[in-house]
This record gives structure tokens, C-alpha cells and sequence, in this order.
């Protein structure tokens, strides 16, 4: 039987060592065998491409040689060209089952050559060919888990290569380098999205990127993201309505935002939808400003139609706070301020400015609120009956609940 080396490597023992140096002489032969077998056998290496078959031909014989040198000369039979081999397939797209197909067609080739060699061999015994045939399988085996193994790194080393440059494209896109999309060759394939627009930008604080591409998937909507450290952002293509079903009645933006905001476990913010992939800078911009028009803490999607006085303040945050604290002032330094700015909030955002309503949702008298609102009114030296007061109001009011902390 084969003899295990220190290194790993199996030595075949002296009989197939006498037959394999006979061999090297025949291996151009031998190769042709190898490779008229492959590609009548199976079917994925017959449809590959002239270039890729003669590429297939000259790996036989390099294996071939390599094989058999290393036998002939009773070494370690050495992997590296199985190697180069199996990486070259597996970036071309030959499927696993199809190398591994190919590697067993050559063993048994060789495997039947040496045997009808050793039975030539003088003082020959049954128990030599029985020992002779175990060791060509035990290499098989080997060459087998080599394989595997390679195929399947390959395949992990293609997969970073492919995220890394889908990455690549996603920050030139996300950052306006539109020069650098057209060097690295970008395309809407190569991020998985349609040719055509529609489409909308999200950013999001959300960690599970996956989480959040299944949640889009599951509505029919195909999408492309980028980590960041504040989050997500991402691409998401508009569905023709009659494409996604149950979708008739929801129009594409009001959709995408229904199926992000049941995703999202913080704040997303999505822009209007745009047709051209180099118009995705401006987006995030927008997407940006949509989220930060909601509160640190809160849970949901909106875009910058949402609250456009919010989106505002979050334009140009530090001026707005300035204006609030200017605006608001006497109120936040009264002792009875948390009444003052609960009351003065909940009727700003009140659908009617009922005081009744009001006071039902703060759990008190309607007169109370009145009475809040009167001092608020006083304090600032703003007329709630003003619009141009009241907007001033809204947005110290926003612009405080944007603070973060």
C-alpha cells in the first residue's frame, strides 16, 4: 500500500514506482485519452469554449506528469497542479460534480495503465496488483478531498471579490464619483438591480443587512446595500405594479416605504424616486435629511414629504437650534416648563386644535390647556393665531425633539 509521508503526501510503493517511470514516456498519449474522455463524459466540460478546452488539455498532461514523476521517483505525490487546476474550473464555472467527474475519469485511466503494467512486471503476485490498485484509489481519494477543498475556497475568494467590487460601485454611486463607476465598470447588473428606473435611496439604522434584504425580497423588491457605521444605505428598485402582487393598490415609493419602515429597527429616511443610477448621490442626500427629520429613538420611515418643516430643521440643525433656544427661551427656563412644551407640542401636532382633544390625551382639564397655551403665547411674545408665529413655533418645537440625547 501507499507509504504516508511526513509532510502528508502518499509514496507509492516500488512496484507502481518501476511502472509509472515506464509511463512517462507515453504521457502526450495518455493526455489525449484524458481529454477525449472528459469531454465526451461529461457534458459541462463539452460545451466549454475552444480556449478553455485546450486549457483543459494542457492541465492533463502537467497533472499527468506531475503524477507520475513523483511516483516514478517514490516522492510524495505532490497537489500543485490539481490545484491550479481545480481554481482555474471553478472561476471558469465548471460545476463541482463535473471536476470531481473529471479527476476520477483520470485516475482510472492511470490506474488502468499502471495495473496493466505491474501484471507485466516478472514475479508479479496477485497480492502485488491487489496493493498496487489500493494505493491508485487512496491517491483518488486524496485528489478528491483536494478538490473539494480548493473548489470551495475558490468559491469563498470569488464570492469576497465579487462584494468587495459591488461595494466599490455602491460608494461611487452613494458618493457621486461618477468617474470612478465608469473605471470600475459599473453596471446596475452588477449590483443585482434593473436597467431601468425607477429607483429610491434609504438609509437606514438598521445592522442586519440581510435581515433587510430578505424583508424586500419578500415583496418582490430588488435591492443593493452598503454598510456603514451609522447604519444602512441602500438602492432599492421600484416594482412595475402589475410585476408584484397585492401591490395594485400601493404605488411603488408608498410600497417600498410600508415594507422598509416593518423592517427597519430604528430610523430610515427615503428619498424620492430618481431614473438614472448617477443621480443616487443627490438621493442619499435626501434619504439623509428624511431620517434625521425623525427623533433619535423613534421607529420608522418617512420621507422628506413626511413633515417638510422637520426636513428643514434637519437641513441646517445648528441654526435651528440656535432659533429654538432664542424662540423658546423663557418657556424652557420657566419651573412649570415640561407642562408648558407638552401642551404647546400636542397642539401643534393636533389634526384640529381642539382643546378638548387635547386635554383628553394629556389627562386634564381643557381649560388647563388653555390656560398652558396663554402662557406659552405670553412668554414667547408669539400670537398662536399668527400662522407666521405658529410655523416659527413648529420649528423651535422640531428642532428640539431632534437633539440628540
Amino acid at each position: 500500500m501507499s507509504e504516508q509521508h511526513a509532510d502528508g503526501g502518499l509514496i507509492v510503493p516500488p512496484l507502481l514506482s518501476v511502472c509509472a517511470a515506464e509511463l512517462l514516456g507515453r504521457v502526450d498519449a495518455l493526455a489525449d485519452d484524458l481529454f477525449r474522455a472528459i469531454t465526451t463524459e461529461i457534458a459541462p466540460y463539452a460545451r466549454l469554449s475552444d480556449e478553455i478546452r485546450a486549457d483543459v488539455r494542457d492541465f492533463n498532461e502537467r497533472n499527468l506528469r506531475e503524477q507520475l514523476t513523483c511516483m516514478a521517483h517514490r516522492r510524495p505525490v505532490r497537489t500543485d497542479i490539481t490545484r491550479q487546476s481545480v481554481r482555474r474550473r471553478a472561476t471558469q464555472g465548471v460545476p463541482l460534480d463535473a471536476v470531481l467527474h473529471a479527476f476520477r475519469i483520470g485516475y482510472r485511466l492511470m490506474a488502468d495503465t499502471l495495473i496493466d503494467r505491474a501484471k507485466k512486471q516478472p514475479g508479479t503476485t496477485m497480492d502485488d496488483i491487489a496493493q498496487a490498485s489500493m494505493s491508485v484509489w487512496s491517491l483518488l481519494d486524496a485528489a478528491s478531498q483536494t478538490v473539494n477543498d480548493v473548489y470551495r475556497d475558490t468559491l469563498v475568494g470569488l464570492a469576497r471579490a465579487d462584494e468587495l467590487q459591488r461595494l466599490l460601485l455602491l460608494d461611487a454611486l452613494l458618493t457621486g464619483k461618477t468617474a470612478d463607476w465608469a473605471m470600475l465598470g459599473g453596471t446596475a447588473a452588477s449590483l443585482g438591480l434593473p436597467e431601468q428606473g425607477p429607483y429610491v435611496c434609504v438609509v437606514a439604522e438598521q445592522s442586519d443587512v440581510t435581515a433587510m434584504g430578505q424583508a424586500l425580497l419578500r415583496s418582490g423588491l430588488r435591492s443593493a446595500w452598503r454598510p456603514r457605521p451609522d447604519g444602512l444605505a441602500g438602492i432599492i428598485a421600484l416594482p412595475e405594479p402589475a410585476l408584484v402582487p397585492g401591490s395594485a393598490h400601493l404605488p411603488g415609493p408608498a410600497m417600498v416605504l410600508d415594507v422598509v419602515g416593518g423592517a427597519v429597527t430604528g430610523r430610515a429616511g427615503l428619498s424620492p424616486a430618481y431614473i438614472r443610477l448617477r443621480e443616487s448621490a443627490d438621493a442619499l442626500r435626501l434619504a439623509t435629511l428624511a431620517r434625521a427629520s425623525l427623533p433619535a429613538g423613534t421607529r420608522g420611515a418617512v420621507t422628506i414629504d413626511h413633515d417638510p418643516a422637520a426636513a428643514l430643521v434637519a437641513a441646517g440643525p445648528d441654526l435651528a437650534l440656535r432659533m429654538a433656544l432664542t424662540l423658546l427661551g423663557p418657556v424652557l427656563a420657566a419651573p412649570d416648563r415640561k407642562d408648558l412644551m407638552e401642551t404647546l407640542t400636542a397642539w401643534l401636532d393636533s389634526d384640529t386644535g381642539s382643546t378638548t382633544e387635547i386635554a383628553e390625551s394629556l389627562y386634564c382639564h381643557r381649560n388647563t390647556v388653555r390656560n398652558r397655551l396663554d402662557r406659552v403665547s405670553r412668554l414667547t411674545g408669539r400670537s398662536l393665531l399668527r400662522p407666521a408665529d405658529v410655523a416659527a413655533l413648529y420649528a423651535g418645537v422640531r428642532a428640539l425633539e431632534l437633539q440628540p440625547g
